[in-house]
């Protein structure tokens, strides 16, 4: 009898194996790698990207949200970026994200002594990790800066102080990473879009170099003050024109592959509705699956429920400011003037406007018991959120045919991390950084044909022609989480972090007023390292002008 219970002791649970077992089975070793994908961001939490700038605001402000929108963060408290109840920006947190390094460095350390009959497989499972180590240090880079760049598995006892390495030496880690992903042709044969592919790696070289060549990291830390460590926080030597072209040459190898834009409808609000309903598509290159049976809350319905309008059902928690409705044009390219279209100013918009965001009078569903019935969006009543409301809605990546989003079935949903209208506009970036206008100028235009949007004019050159390119990209990429890093690297922050403005009904039309006040300090062009992080490593530098 006690040799019996022994034994079942002694038994490992099915559903976990110890460190032999993993490295000694190739469907184990997939399965570590399966795991690690999990460490990819997922962006539809009680709060967004987008309530953290000037997209949306967050309807129940508190310390995770009001840290950032006031400048006020501090080494002791990071709101939104270390772990938070609200679960905003999660995976992208410092401790996170080394958890996910240490997974990847611990694959790569013992991969090597793993017999795979399909070697093939194994040099795939060895450029997916370099892509994903690369992507997690992405995630780093663009919060803090330099870091310690770790390439080996640190384990309990040793040596914890490892200092910042520069900054031009984590984009260049970065970029090795990504380029030994598609190396030997480890990434050819893998089409799978939730996992890294060939187009997946170059998207993501595109986007770090373009980061990298930004005016924040060529700035010679003019932000920071006396600060003494100017090589952590962006370049001490001229590489800006090198850095253009490497992000330009890499989205031109994504250009070259098989991806295109959505145009699935003839209607362009419509199609740009459901470009982020598909399951698939032409447009997608880095994807994450969400569905009720791998993550039980997390699908259609939860981005619904949080930011969806009350007749929906939602709670509007990530509301649309007046800023970024003002932004959308007019359907003929001219600038939207609030002031001059305040009596009637949702005629003649950018469908991307009618596709995006859900305004006083817009066709949509009232969720009734599970039925859906049409109505239109009344901001004064049914709507009106008991008051607290931007008078604007999310309406981007919400499917308008679920009718019970939270207790019913849920329609499984990818969320695009990479699609190739990002690609184009960091093309677009980039040929404007090299002043090759007329290329920038061609790409810009492709996504607003797209769009059902007039062509950028060829009269439209130098500053102005910037200013169009980053409208244009605001408005594309609306709430998929570039715009927070975007006016940070294009240093246009105290231009975002002006009063979030909202818009209600008047006589005669609408008026916008003032929903909540921010603030701008140039500490927050960086986050702060926590003080936890600092005390454990003591040869980290802080970021500037934080105390």
């Amino acid at each position: 009898m006690l040799s019996s219970c022994s034994d079942y002791l002694d038994t490992v649970p099915g559903d976990q194996y110890d460190d032999n077992a993993v490295w000694s089975s190739p469907d184990l070793v997939e399965s570590f790698v399966y795991k690690i994908y999990l460490g990819v961001p997922y962006p539809y939490q009680w709060y967004m990207s987008a309530s953290l700038v000037d997209e949306a605001v967050p309807i129940q402000n508190d310390g995770v949200t009001t840290r950032v929108l006031t400048s006020t963060m501090t080494p002791d408290d990071q709101g939104a970026f270390v772990n938070n109840w609200a679960t905003c920006m999660e995976n992208w947190w410092w401790k996170s994200v080394y958890t996910n390094i240490r997974s990847c460095n611990l694959f790569l350390s013992k991969i090597d002594g793993v017999e795979f009959t399909d070697e093939a497989k194994k040099q795939q499972l060895i450029g997916e990790v370099h892509f994903l180590r690369a992507y997690f240090y992405y995630l780093l880079m663009a919060q803090y800066g330099g870091v310690p760049l770790i390439d080996k598995v640190i384990n309990i006892g040793d040596n914890y102080n490892i200092p910042r390495n520069t900054f031009e030496e984590t984009v260049q880690f970065i970029v090795d990473d990504l380029d030994a992903a598609v190396a030997d042709n480890k990434l050819n044969s893998q089409a799978d879009k939730t996992r890294a592919t060939v187009g997946a790696a170059y998207a993501l070289k595109s986007r770090v170099l373009l980061y990298a060549a930004s005016d924040l990291y060529h700035s010679n830390g003019s932000w920071a003050g006396t600060y003494a460590h100017p090589e952590l926080i962006g370049y001490v030597t001229d590489n800006r024109k090198a850095l253009y072209e490497g992000a330009k040459a890499a989205a031109e190898k994504v250009m070259a592959l098989n991806y295109d834009l959505y145009k699935g409808y003839s209607d362009a609000a419509v199609n740009f509705r459901q470009l982020f309903l598909q399951m698939q598509s032409a447009e997608q290159i880095f994807i994450t699956q969400y569905d009720k049976q791998n993550f039980p809350y997390y699908a259609t319905d939860w981005v619904a429920w949080v930011c969806g309008t009350p007749s929906y059902g939602g709670f509007a928690l990530n509301q649309v400011t007046a800023n970024l409705a003002d932004a959308f044009e007019n359907a003929d390219g001219t600038t939207f003037a609030f002031d001059e279209q305040k009596g009637n100013p949702y005629a003649g918009r950018d469908p991307r406007f009618y596709a995006s965001i859900l305004y006083n009078g817009a066709s949509w569903y009232i969720n009734s018991w599970g039925t859906l019935t049409p109505t239109t969006i009344d901001i004064t009543s049914t709507d009106s959120n008991k008051g607290n409301t931007t008078g604007y809605y999310i309406s981007k990546f919400i499917s308008p045919s679920e009718n019970n989003y939270y207790y019913g079935s849920r329609q499984p949903q990818p969320y695009i991390q990479i699609r190739f209208a990002e690609v184009l506009l960091n093309y677009a970036e980039a040929c404007l950084g090299l002043k090759d206008e007329a290329s920038a100028r061609s790409a810009i235009n492709r996504i607003r044909e797209r769009a059902g949007m007039p062509d950028v004019p060829d009269t439209e050159t130098g500053s102005t022609l910037l200013a169009r390119y980053r409208n244009e990209r605001r408005v594309e990429l609306a709430w998929e989480g570039h715009r927070f890093f975007d006016v940070r690297r294009w240093m246009i922050a105290p231009e975002a972090y002006v009063p979030a403005k909202g818009v209600k009904v008047a006589t005669g039309g609408y008026e916008e007023f003032t929903f909540e006040n921010r603030a701008w300090n140039n500490s927050h062009y960086l986050i702060p390292i926590s003080r936890t992080e600092m005390q454990k490593n003591t040869s980290l530098i802080q970021n500037p002008i934080y105390n």
